[in-house]
């Protein structure tokens, strides 16, 4: 069921040169943001797929957008290392006025449409990168975190393989946290972090093994070249000015991913990688040139690399690759997946070889996703399906064997459904406290991360302490939480928008459809808020273009209601004079 192309509107490019023409740029407009791919015809394969996913996602985020007006998930201020979460009412009539003036101030700003016939958008992009670097590199070095707990491991084996020492490799050798595991060594259950600590070991040769420092800079500068990467996909996926603004607006205030720079570990890098994979992989599908296959294969590898859990991006890249092989008749997009699969896997697996030869050794096969779907449906003291040692015991109570520890672990799952189906009030409730401790705890653990850490410097003054423990932090609590309201909202809107308005296509749902893949994973396996902050960026283009159509539309009916009511009030005040 192909839909006809249309005539699209010119980008916000052109400078008015008349009243009327002021007028007509203003709402370039009152018509909705048109897409490459929107002008040729659409698939009945992509037309399916497209229009199922934007299904799920309105169905999931609209869950989340409504639940975030009445009540807000917080790390408990008396249990705040253990990480307990608490789900507190919020005042909904305070949450509707704020969005209302959220509202009120955007259709002021309306009036001065013509803004962007003249901005130089590519300020703009540049603008955001240098923000969000700057701000970053204060935030870091005033607070000067530690590593602890996983990122603690990775840094005390990449900086030690720096030297050439592997003892971290080794059951029963000294290695930060090794009661915890029994004596054996972590990569016994973790392999797959030996991907971050090759990526880690390299930085550390460079810059020097004394400071986790250096990633947490490289953190930054990955964060900066995130939002300029989103700002640029935005131009490429809507052709609006007004639109990229809007998300640069956006990303300009969203703070979180900067806090978490502190946070020696894979999301950050990872998600700067497969966001740039991303934006490569857009550009193939628009220019049907292979070339931009490289950049945007090598980058999702590396995304994997740094962060297991980006294979969540290989399985939307491998979706939109095949329906794009569907509609284009481009066998080598179908050919593209698979090679993305055997690279993203393969590189991995060559890591870990890489490591076990280095350190003449062999290393376990580690934690199953069974163990971790297990854990999943696990009641935790922090909250439903968050980190337990469900796995681990199983694991270690199974001497390291994976089919032994599988099939226990499916007995568990098995108790556990069981349970579920019995008493579905229990599974709604488990499952949406799940859902609302991860998507509905607005600051996502972003400075929690490094609060309960050590510092090289105590944090006794200046932004560190206004944040952990002064209005400052208590400003960023009330922003966040109004902030991510507003974006749930407009993600959700903007959905539905491109659903009626026929713009949705593998590309304009290329990021939703990623952060579907982290919704429902999260929602089965392990969970914790601080998982899913990297997936709240990429909700940004789809919100600012729900905002960019909301201030163009004509609301000819509204228009019609309120004049009937001014018509009817001026004729009862003729009748009493």
């Amino acid at each position: 069921m192909g839909q006809k192309p249309k005539k699209q509107p010119k980008a916000d490019t052109a400078k008015p040169k008349t009243a009327a023409g002021r007028k007509s740029s203003g709402s370039t407009a009152t018509k909705s943001a048109g897409t490459i791919r929107s002008r040729e015809k659409q698939s009945r394969v992509e037309y399916i797929v497209v229009n199922i996913i934007a299904l799920f996602v309105f169905l999931a985020f609209g869950y989340v957008a409504i639940m975030s007006f009445l009540q807000t998930s917080v790390i408990d201020p008396n249990s705040y290392s253990s990480e307990v979460v608490l789900y507190i009412n919020d005042n909904l009539a305070l949450n509707l006025l704020f969005t209302a003036l959220f509202f009120f101030i955007a259709f002021m700003f309306r009036k001065k449409y013509d803004f962007f016939a003249k901005i130089n958008i590519r300020f703009f992009e540049i603008g955001i990168a240098v923000w969000a670097a700057l701000l970053g590199l204060f935030w870091i070095f005033a607070v000067t975190s530690v590593p602890a707990a996983d990122s603690q491991n990775i840094f005390e084996t990449a900086t030690k393989a720096a030297k050439g020492v592997y003892t971290p490799f080794y059951d029963g050798a000294k290695f930060y946290n090794k009661d915890f595991y029994k004596g054996y060594s972590y990569f016994n259950f973790y392999p797959f972090q030996l991907g971050f600590v090759l990526i880690s070991e390299i930085i550390y040769r460079i810059f020097g093994t004394e400071s986790s420092m250096p990633t947490q800079v490289i953190n930054v500068l990955c964060v900066a070249s995130s939002y300029f990467a989103l700002a640029r996909m935005s131009r490429l996926i809507f052709k609006r000015k007004s639109i990229e603004f809007f998300v640069i607006m956006l990303l300009a205030v969203c703070f979180q991913p900067i806090l978490l720079c502190t946070f020696v570990y894979g999301n950050i890098i990872g998600m700067s990688a497969a966001i740039w994979a991303s934006l490569t992989l857009i550009k193939y599908f628009q220019t049907d040139k292979y070339v931009w296959m490289i950049p945007s294969g090598l980058l999702l590898v590396l995304a994997t690399l740094a962060k297991y859990n980006n294979m969540i991006y290989l399985a939307a890249f491998v979706i939109v690759l095949i329906v794009h092989t569907i509609k284009k008749k481009k066998w080598q997009s179908v050919a593209f997946a698979l090679a993305l699969c055997i690279a993203a896997v393969g590189a991995s697996n060559l890591v870990i070889l890489s490591y076990e030869n280095r350190a003449d050794i062999g290393l376990a096969d580690g934690l199953s996703q069974v163990e971790y779907l297990d854990m999943g449906l696990t009641e935790s003291y922090m909250a439903p399906g968050w980190y337990t040692r469900t796995g681990l015991d199983i694991y270690i109570n199974n001497d390291l064997d994976n089919k032994a520890a599988d099939a226990e672990a499916w007995e568990d799952i098995d108790t556990k459904t069981d349970k579920f189906g019995e008493d579905l009030g229990y599974a709604f409730d488990f499952f949406s406290k799940k859902i609302l401790s991860q998507w509905n705890e607005p600051e996502f653990e972003s400075i929690w991360v490094s609060k309960v850490k050590s510092h090289t410097v105590p944090v006794d003054g200046g932004l560190g302490k206004a944040v952990y423990e002064g209005s400052l932090g208590q400003l960023l609590a009330l922003h966040f939480n109004l902030y991510m309201q507003i974006v749930y909202l407009l993600f959700a809107v903007g959905i539905y928008l491109m659903f009626i308005n026929k713009k949705t296509n593998i590309e304009t749902m290329l990021l939703p459809l990623v952060a579907l893949g982290g919704f429902g994973y999260h929602l089965l396996f392990e969970g914790k808020s601080q998982y899913v902050l990297t997936y709240i960026p990429l909700l940004i283009p789809v919100a600012a273009y729900a905002l960019n159509a909301i201030l163009e539309g004509k609301y000819t009916n509204v228009k019609k209601f309120f004049a009937f009511v001014n018509k009817k009030v001026d004729l009862k005040k003729k009748k009493t004079k």
